[in-house]
């Protein structure tokens, strides 16, 4: 269940299954981590796949990487990506970004069907290892990213 709540401490905030995925107070340290420290280790990444992250926070951030020339976005619930557009536009602006590309479905499934090779960075913006999230912490997963 997503559940979008207003905190007078932390702004808006996304619950989803009783767990906070993001609140508007903390969310730029989060993003800013999980894709520079990446995409600044790789010289000139062209291709970047974000696997989850519906909220479109970290896509705002890949596309300060002038290199980037396509952003491919994998989120298995599009609840997420409408309520995030909703609620945290501020938060979900990275969608407006002609690079991207949003694919509603399974991240497994979709990195089986990618050929090998076709991202410079992958980034996995998952919720915590529970229900549909529990596969992109297992090997499996990881096996297909190299």
């Amino acid at each position: 269940m997503l559940l979008p709540v207003t905190s007078a401490t932390y702004g808006r905030v996304l619950v989803l299954d009783g767990v906070i995925q993001l609140t508007q107070r903390y969310e730029c340290a989060y993003q800013e981590m999980i894709i520079h420290l990446p995409l600044c280790s790789i010289p000139d990444p062209k291709k970047v796949l974000v696997v989850g992250g519906g909220d479109g926070g970290v896509l705002g951030e890949i596309a300060r990487h002038k290199s980037v020339e396509q952003i491919d976005i994998c989120e298995i619930d599009k609840l997420v990506v409408d309520v995030a557009k909703e609620f945290i536009p501020d938060v979900a602006i990275g969608f407006e970004d002609p690079r991207v590309n949003l694919h509603i479905g399974d991240g497994v499934s979709f990195l089986k069907a990618v050929p090998e090779g076709t991202y410079d960075a992958i980034i996995v913006d998952s919720s915590d290892p529970v229900g549909r999230a529990q596969a992109l912490f297992e090997r499996l997963f990881y096996k297909t990213l190299d």
